[in-house]
């Protein structure tokens, strides 16, 4: 994105959510700079944990991602204003020693945590805490982050194309489906007040994972959620062992039509097999997702269901955009 004609994007749903911005294992000494709905947001890490704010110094509009960390404070590369953790400027070098500092020297702060191996942030009031899924949170089942990926596409057609099963024959063909094997069974959404849902779905798979010891294929029970508008996670189950692997997608918006991806990758089996493996397998099906998801037209996901030609095989993604209606999200769609 031309980081020059940013725009900032408002939207009441996506601002109160939390987005995983940024790999927790790549932020370290450095403060890092990412863009949440067309907002810069400056990251840093110190002895008391994450932390964001507005990418802005008060003084002059420098970015304060480019400064440094000095003692559990973020120093403006500019004049060296230096901000703590709440966004109060602490130290303006060029003012005389006691002199008091103006109180409108404050730089704004967002909630920041980090979790699953993510660093998340919320630019307006978090509306809800960032869920707790057990098989993502417990090192036992050897959970991955994978991405980021970015994608030149509405982060809304990164989980439609997650909620949809009739692409795997095709887009990940002889990796997780066979045109053989197109036809869908018969299904129905389950919507809650908060995740819409599927649960029971047979697909048979040439190569489903690394670890598998199924050479000549596999049919895998799936269960797929959407939790979130812009968070996802989905089992597949091989019901003749129990072997399950787990993923969750999470998606930032960093403009109308561009988003960056992560993911996160568990399981509870093949712990032999190096995770590497199970993170390239993912990077290998993501970037087959990314190549068709980024030539769609319309680029935003179209909320009117009399744009397209929807088929009954397409109940989930009808679902998903039913409830992105009801719940009035606005970015990513028209």
């Amino acid at each position: 994105m031309n980081s020059m004609a940013l725009q900032r994007l408002h939207d009441p749903v996506l601002e109160n959510d939390w987005h995983a911005v940024y790999l927790a294992s790549e932020l370290k000494d450095q403060p890092v700079g990412v863009i949440i709905l067309g907002e810069r947001v400056a990251l840093y890490r110190s002895s008391r944990g994450v932390h964001a704010m507005q990418d802005l110094c008060v003084h002059r509009g420098a970015m304060l991602s480019k400064g440094w960390v000095k003692d559990d404070v973020l120093v403006c590369p500019y004049h060296g204003w230096q901000y703590d953790s709440s966004g109060q400027c602490v130290c303006i070098p060029a003012q005389p020693k006691g002199e008091k500092i103006p109180l409108r020297a404050k730089a704004v702060t967002y909630a920041c945590e980090e979790k699953y191996g993510f660093i998340w942030v919320c630019i307006g009031e978090p509306a809800a805490p960032i869920p707790h899924f057990e098989e993502f949170a417990n090192p036992e089942y050897h959970p991955l982050p994978c991405g980021p990926y970015k994608v030149a596409a509405a982060g809304t057609r990164v989980i439609e194309n997650f909620t949809d099963f009739a692409h795997l024959m095709f887009v990940h063909q002889d990796l997780l489906g066979h045109p053989d094997y197109a036809e869908l069974p018969d299904f129905q959404v389950v919507k809650e007040e908060d995740r819409i849902y599927i649960e029971n779905i047979p697909i048979f798979q040439p190569i489903a994972h690394s670890g598998s010891d199924k050479s000549e294929g596999t049919t895998y029970v799936y269960m797929k959620e959407v939790y979130r508008p812009l968070s996802a996670r989905l089992s597949k189950a091989d019901p003749s062992n129990g072997q399950t692997l787990w993923i969750m997608l999470t998606v930032l918006p960093v403009a109308a039509e561009e988003c960056v991806v992560f993911m996160m990758v568990s399981r509870n089996y093949a712990y032999d097999v190096d995770d590497a493996n199970f993170i390239k397998f993912q990077d290998i099906v993501f970037e087959q997702d990314a190549r068709v998801i980024e030539t769609q037209k319309p680029e935003l996901l179209p909320l009117d269901l009399q744009v397209e030609l929807n088929h009954k095989v397409d109940r989930f993604s009808i679902a998903y955009r039913r409830w992105l209606r009801e719940l009035g999200v606005v970015v990513g769609t028209i």
